[in-house]
């Protein structure tokens, strides 16, 4: 049986919740989840790694499951988001682990390992790619797939997604979510399904735009090594992103595309993907 704790920490005015498994403190890996879920999507993965040798830190982000749900858009930017997690990882007297980001929460562990790179030694991103490469390597048909993160800013998307048991939210928003009636359960609720859409309402395309566009997203080399993993299925964001993520690494970069699998892998091809993500962690620890 997994030796596991469940906590929750007081971080920058804020609770999080925070699940720990395994017991060495040695090998530690933060798995950092995105919308719509909680920190139990990683539950599979979190399996494998404790019987690898890891201890494992999932956290519920900010306005998840049983984390804070603060109402102000302004609390979920990028910077304050990213000001929380290194904060964590403090008052969790982490050591230089891994991390492993899905969706926004891949997001969020680009930006640590590009800006805290001394904390991490290895680093999978899946699905969402470097965040420079997202905003500015733009063209009508990637405009058109992000439709859904304008619709998210509108005021009246929280009726709408909620309406009918997030009927609309299930046809067109999270259409191929293997673990939809979870999701809705959850979201069902108006302070959490607008806590989820404040994910996008604190970080507006326009404004990432605007910032690219004038040569302010600027970042330097990553010194981490890091894996960008791509599932087939993926409806929302594009392999050609990940394939460039590259670019901005100057350690180590590996790209791997799955078999099969939605946007949501570790759910519909757990299996796989954890093969993957636990392989190349191993590999690398011994190199």
């Amino acid at each position: 049986m997994i030796n596991k704790i469940e906590t929750t920490l007081s971080i920058n005015g804020v609770n999080y919740f925070v699940r720990i498994s395994g017991d060495n403190s040695n090998k530690q890996v933060l798995l950092l989840h995105g919308m719509p879920d909680t920190g139990a999507i990683w539950d599979a993965l979190t399996a494998d790694l404790v019987s690898q040798g890891f201890q494992v830190i999932a956290p519920d982000m900010l306005g998840y499951g049983k984390t804070d749900k603060p109402a102000d858009p302004a609390r979920y930017e990028g910077e304050r988001v990213l000001a929380d997690l290194i904060e964590m990882m403090g008052a969790l007297e982490l050591g230089v682990c891994d991390v492993v980001g899905h969706d926004w929460g891949a997001y969020a562990s680009w930006e640590l390992v590009t800006h805290v790179s001394e904390a991490f030694r290895r680093h999978v991103a899946i699905s969402m790619s470097h965040p420079a490469v997202f905003f500015s390597n733009l063209h009508l048909g990637t405009l058109r797939d992000n439709w859904y993160m304008y619709l998210n800013t509108q005021e009246a998307a929280v009726d709408l997604y909620t309406l009918d048991n997030c009927a609309f939210f299930r046809e067109f928003i999270t259409t191929t979510h293997p673990e939809i009636d979870e999701v809705c359960e959850r979201l069902s609720d108006r302070e959490a399904m607008r806590a989820n859409l404040n994910w996008d309402r604190g970080n507006p395309l326009a404004q990432s735009y605007i910032a690219a566009r004038l040569g302010k997203l600027q970042y330097p080399k990553i010194t981490v090594p890091t894996l960008g993993l791509w599932s087939p299925g993926d409806v929302y964001l594009l392999e050609e992103h990940m394939q460039a993520s590259g670019e901005y690494l100057e350690a180590d970069w590996s790209f791997q595309c799955l078999s099969s699998g939605s946007h949501w892998c570790m759910l519909d091809n757990a299996q796989e993907t954890n093969r993957v993500i636990t392989d190349w962690l191993l590999v690398t620890d011994s190199a």
